[in-house]
């Protein structure tokens, strides 16, 4: 069973409102019961009090001031997205504790020689992996996957943090990568591990392509094509049957609607709707896009 954490344990008495514990950590939308938080503005500290999973928050000192009615935990500092990840180093979350020597692998499977695979990794049956492939801690792939050549699952994904003395932090991720049914991970694809209890997840029937970059908590909706070095930011969500161009970059934390599609080399900076076609940096719809640039060749 999941140890129950008490707030003053980590942090100063001083520092606590309504002391209480937590479980696990977790983002905003905390998927898991009884998680600690953290936010750097009233807005997102307000999303936090919203969201039931939400027992702990850690807050800026600037906002001891606003008239806060609630039960839940909150923890004040200077800079609460650092103190976050010192815990979560502390902690050393552990999504998969089991002890053993090979992984556990399902029938029909066909490795190369050359490719490393650990001991804490799990596939399915009839999975396919290519010459220097690299499957990490945390993995679980099920059945009818293709792995090509030198793709990386499971790779440390990119926290840009320093210390009080400017230095920078390595934030080791302890989640996973899940691969679902049918999957083809094409050659040197790289999808980082999550950071939380939700692994980075390409859903059913999806193609990453040659040399794309999956982040760190990225959900790719089943039957999606993701073209070749594309570029999606931890935490983004796509939908259902979505399809990339070539070369597309898609910042964190978006939303790509079911059916969505994105032209070669778009840059995409917002939520992207059910269905939409858009193109060009930034993107917008494809067809004023088209129709701009039209005019200018007139």
């Amino acid at each position: 069973m999941k140890s129950r954490y008490q707030a003053h344990d980590y942090f100063s008495s001083e520092s606590v409102l309504n002391s209480g514990g937590f479980v696990y950590l977790d983002e905003i939308d905390a998927v898991l019961p009884e998680s600690l938080v953290y936010c750097q503005n009233l807005h997102y500290l307000q999303v936090a009090l919203a969201t039931s999973n939400v027992s702990c928050i850690l807050c800026p000192n600037s906002l001891r001031g606003e008239s806060l009615t609630t039960e839940k935990t909150l923890i004040f500092c200077d800079d609460p997205r650092t103190e976050f990840f010192r815990l979560y180093q502390k902690m050393a979350l552990v999504i998969d504790g089991r002890a053993t020597d090979q992984p556990v692998m399902g029938e029909n499977c066909k490795i190369h020689p050359s490719a490393v695979i650990s001991p804490r990794a799990r596939l399915g049956d009839h999975v396919e992996v290519s010459a220097n492939a690299v499957i990490e801690d945390n993995v679980v792939i099920e059945d009818n996957v293709y792995i090509g050549s030198n793709a990386v699952l499971g790779a440390e994904g990119l926290i840009t943090l320093r210390d009080d003395c400017g230095v920078l932090m390595t934030v080791k991720h302890q989640g996973g990568v899940k691969i679902g049914a049918g999957c083809q991970i094409l050659a040197g694809a790289v999808i980082a591990k999550a950071l939380f209890q939700t692994p980075t997840t390409i859903e059913e029937n999806c193609q990453i392509g040659i040399m794309t970059n999956i982040g760190h908590g990225a959900v790719i909706g089943r039957n999606s094509v993701i073209s070749g070095n594309t570029v999606i930011a931890g935490r983004t969500r796509v939908g259902t049957g979505v399809w990339m161009g070539t070369s597309c970059s898609v910042a964190q934390g978006l939303i790509i609607g079911d059916g969505a599609q994105i032209k070669m080399g778009s840059v995409v900076i917002n939520n992207i709707g059910d269905g939409a076609v858009v193109s060009g940096n930034f993107a917008i719809s494809h067809r004023a896009n088209m129709t701009a640039h039209l005019r200018k060749l007139q």
